[in-house]
């Protein structure tokens, strides 16, 4: 290994390492109906800059290696015939139509900012198809990362109180403030636990794949300081996830652990399974204990019968009518990326209070409603293939964490947003995608004799 792909894969993972923290310059600020419009600021994050470093030197390192070599028709058809590749490709196509997009937006430049946004995941995803990075390595540093993000968000939740710091990116919140994620009981408020990132549930979202990455290590823990490690993270990151009540994040675990079994039983990995239930065990003990103790906002929250509650489940339903509204009025071009929020004001309704203008909690109508049909259909062709391929073809540990992990931000999706809007949940689709591919190609390799 060269000193520049040493230096590239240590600024990969100080980058995977740091991402969380929501640290960033709002460069413009935007506003409508006198509420700051969040979705349409534009903002550079302290992580980005070093996610920009990492890809100009892996360009250099491109041009040393000479890997940027030519490709004639013929062969480009006959790759494509690979299914692998042609979803690599209806995803190369999917984001030239997001840039061509920006022509008929209602806002060019929030769309070509939005799209700047989305060519950082898609070079992202190429990183990581290009370079070797090990999944126990990036499992090691998103467990770490992730527990420093639940020590955080268990002291929020415990002292109800969420501290301001702007070198970190954090907010203030407290159950009492405007604005704060709170779960109303018939006699309490509580604070949902924010780690160090904008929203509970995008907190939640990244606990999930880093509980489901725990289960990788350990299965493949070979040492009691291994096993130790993977117990002391357990029993900080679950109760995060816990604190952040978020529901789609809690089925997304669950489903996930119930295919992880299923799989396990499957291949006969007998040994896998065993370790998967003492674990498993150990999550109910877990979950059992903070749901005694805490079994009135849990019923609240699986219930939806509180005020609060009702009020924000009829919203999520006028944000899906308010998608089918602007896909109705522009179902070919849509509203061009990161438009969204300006089509709901613009088409649907221009008189509400700033703050009601929200993307809708489910990134297909959303992506349909900001790029229109052709631009979904290739979106929604790529994730399909490369679905049916995990399914048929995954053999592997590594590859069925990595398609769980797909797999749960999927189901994320069709309740929330963020894994498309948000700097941080983009990225990380992006990067689970490209772990995704990386395992179903190197599964195409031939064998080294």
């Amino acid at each position: 290994m060269t000193k520049l792909t040493k230096v590239i894969e240590f600024g990969f993972y100080l980058f995977l390492f740091l991402l969380p923290w929501q640290t960033r310059l709002i460069w413009q600020d935007a506003f409508l109906n006198n509420y700051v419009w969040e979705y349409g600021r534009f903002s550079l994050y302290g992580s980005e800059l070093i996610l920009w470093l990492i890809l100009l030197l892996s360009a250099v390192w491109l041009w040393q290696t000479h890997r940027l070599a030519k490709l004639d028709f013929r062969q480009f058809y006959r790759r494509l015939q690979n299914p692998l590749i042609l979803s690599y490709w209806l995803i190369i196509i999917f984001i030239l139509l997001v840039g061509l997009s920006v022509v008929w937006s209602l806002n060019a430049r929030l769309a070509y900012y939005s799209w700047i946004r989305l060519l950082e995941g898609g070079a992202l995803f190429s990183l990581v198809l290009i370079f070797g990075f090990k999944l126990k390595k990036i499992a090691l540093v998103w467990v770490l990362s992730a527990t420093i993000q639940s020590l955080l968000a268990i002291g929020q939740f415990f002292s109800q109180y969420a501290f301001a710091n702007k070198w970190l990116g954090l907010a203030e919140h407290f159950s009492t403030l405007a604005g704060s994620i709170i779960l109303q009981t018939t006699t309490e408020r509580w604070l949902r636990a924010y780690g160090g990132l904008p929203h509970p549930n995008i907190l939640a979202g990244f606990l999930v794949i880093a509980l489901l990455l725990l289960f990788y290590l350990a299965f493949e823990a070979r040492t009691r300081a291994q096993r130790i490690f993977v117990l002391a993270n357990l029993v900080v990151i679950l109760p995060a996830l816990f604190f952040t009540f978020s529901r789609s994040a809690w089925i997304a675990f669950i489903v996930s652990l119930v295919l992880l079994a299923f799989w396990l039983y499957r291949r006969r990995q007998y040994l896998w399974l065993e370790t998967f239930f003492k674990i498993f065990i150990l999550v109910v003990l877990l979950v059992s204990i903070l749901t005694f103790n805490l079994l009135e906002p849990v019923k609240t929250r699986i219930a939806g019968d509180q005020d609060l509650e009702v009020a924000s489940i009829e919203l999520r339903f006028a944000f899906n009518e308010q998608a089918w509204q602007i896909i109705q009025a522009r179902p070919w071009q849509g509203t061009g990326i990161g438009n969204y929020t300006l089509g709901v004001f613009q088409i649907v309704n221009a008189g509400w209070p700033g703050y009601y203008y929200q993307p809708v909690h489910n990134i297909y109508l959303l992506i349909w409603a900001e790029l229109g049909l052709f631009a979904i259909f290739f979106w929604l062709a790529a994730l399909a293939i490369l679905i049916y391929l995990s399914a048929r073809r995954v053999a592997s540990l590594v590859g069925v964490t990595v398609f769980l992990s797909l797999f749960s931000i999927l189901i994320i999706s069709l309740m929330d947003h963020y894994f498309w809007t948000m700097y941080f949940g983009s990225l990380i689709f992006w990067l689970v995608l490209a772990l995704n591919f990386k395992v179903l190609a190197d599964s195409q390799k031939p064998p080294i004799n």
